[in-house]
């Protein structure tokens, strides 16, 4: 019984229109699919991880410029 429940739980299904499909009884193309969907959408979250760091990095060289700009035009007041 245990093994039963063992590969119950380990076998891999998708789930299409309230059908639930074993992925091993997929056809090869259909897993080939299946795994290319599964790598979009890692690409997509890394993509948007990737766009927040940029997003922030654009905010911190803002700051930066125009704490440097307001150095430029203090020294030219007091010059």
């Amino acid at each position: 019984m245990t093994e039963e429940n063992t590969n119950e739980q380990a076998e891999q299904t998708i789930t299409i229109n309230d059908t639930v499909y074993p992925v091993s009884e997929l056809s090869d193309e259909s897993k080939e699919l299946l795994s290319l969907h599964e790598q979009a959408t890692q690409m997509a979250i890394q993509a948007k991880r990737q766009a927040t760091i940029h997003d922030l990095s654009i905010e911190n060289l803002v700051g930066r410029i125009e704490k440097s700009v307001e150095a430029v035009e203090a020294e030219a007041v007091e010059g």
